[in-house]
């Protein structure tokens, strides 16, 4: 009767054994946010001042559960480099459409500095994800940014929360050098997987606006669901080779100080605005790798009949998708550094560090 009892409690112990190893074996395996690897995220550092130095960041999470270590490929803007913006590699033309609907072909579509190549900057560190308290910190160690590699100690908190099924999203809440802001959208669908335009044109979705702008020596944050929605779907035009997109935004509210000289023609020029419909023209390319998009934006009055040089609003931005793939939005950067006559005007750039997700 006593060996039944001694072998029954070995075999309970053996059991119990076993799963004590199994468990300290899942406590100490590192965990990826919401169990997803591949974030796309835009961070930036914006200041209300006229000291000029803002910043944004651009780029690829990457967390690896097996090694506890997280990577980030980025580009990274500074304001004070004067990044002016590039032609993308693609050009806007659309050879049906109706009248009024289109924005000028034959176009350049522009992009942000150095986008149209590899990312310029690369982290590495290491991460601890708290899925009770829904947040996971980032430490990183190592930097190689334009070439020049060292060792760093930046830490970054980020909230972490499921907007819906098979989709994560990251807030900066925190951090030890200076960012004003930070937004990120990840899932398990491949950072080499990409939407089309012609998926993204087939579909009239509102992508809602998120995140921080700097302008005029002032910072704006945007809350979502309080800041507006870029919409494309149907009602945009399909560039011939599939390519890109473009739209034209009517009464959209232009800035007769921005296109009209102080002159004698300045009412005429005025009153042409208005005649012409107060036009805002819309210009998007996917003919970049990876998640890469890009979109600028300006109005008609600052160029009739012309191609745009000087200071359009540019946004490049990376695809946000979801576990299955779909298409879900952009997180994106904007990289608007003021072009004119008369010397530098940096009070008068554009950046932004921003979401556009449905």
């Amino acid at each position: 009767m006593q060996m039944g009892v001694f072998r029954r409690l070995a075999a309970i112990g053996a059991v119990v054994l076993f799963v004590l190893a199994s468990t300290t074996g899942v406590a100490q395996a590192a965990t990826s946010p919401l169990g997803k690897q591949n974030w796309v995220v835009s961070l930036a550092s914006f200041t209300p001042s006229a000291d000029h130095t803002n910043s944004m960041r651009l780029g690829y999470l990457v967390f690896d559960p097996a090694s506890n270590v997280v990577k980030h490929d980025f580009w990274l803007w500074n304001q004070q480099d004067y990044p002016i913006p590039v032609n993308s590699g693609d050009v806007y033309y659309c050879g049906q459409w109706h009248p009024g609907t289109n924005p000028k072909n034959n176009c350049a579509i522009r992009t942000g500095a150095g986008f149209t190549g590899e990312p310029n900057g690369h982290y590495t560190g290491t991460y601890a994800y708290d899925a009770m308290a829904g947040q996971v910190t980032v430490t990183w160690t190592d930097s190689t940014v334009n070439g020049v590699s060292g060792k760093i100690n930046l830490g970054e908190t980020w909230a972490v929360s499921q907007p819906r099924t098979g989709l994560g999203r990251l807030a900066l809440t925190a951090n030890t050098y200076g960012l004003t802001t930070g937004i990120g959208y990840g899932s398990n669908a491949s950072l080499a997987a990409k939407a089309s335009m012609t998926t993204i044109h087939g579909a009239e979705r509102p992508y809602v606006l998120e995140g921080q702008g700097w302008n005029s020596d002032q910072v704006a944050t945007w809350a979502r669901g309080h800041a507006g929605a870029l919409t494309v779907g149907p009602a945009w035009n399909a560039c011939d080779d599939a390519s890109c997109l473009g739209f034209v935004q009517y009464d959209a509210g232009c800035d007769a100080n921005s296109c009209c000289p102080k002159d004698a023609n300045y009412d005429a020029c005025v009153q042409k605005i208005k005649d012409t419909g107060d036009r805002r023209f819309y210009y998007m390319t996917g003919i970049l790798g990876g998640r890469r998009d890009s979109y600028e934006f300006y109005c008609e009055c600052l160029a009739y009949g012309k191609c745009y040089l000087a200071n359009s609003h540019v946004r490049p931005m990376l695809q946000v998708l979801d576990d299955a793939g779909a298409f879900q939005g952009w997180v994106g950067a904007e990289v608007s550094p003021h072009v004119g006559a008369g010397g530098r005007h940096a009070e008068a750039d554009h950046y932004a560090s921003f979401a556009l997700v449905s």
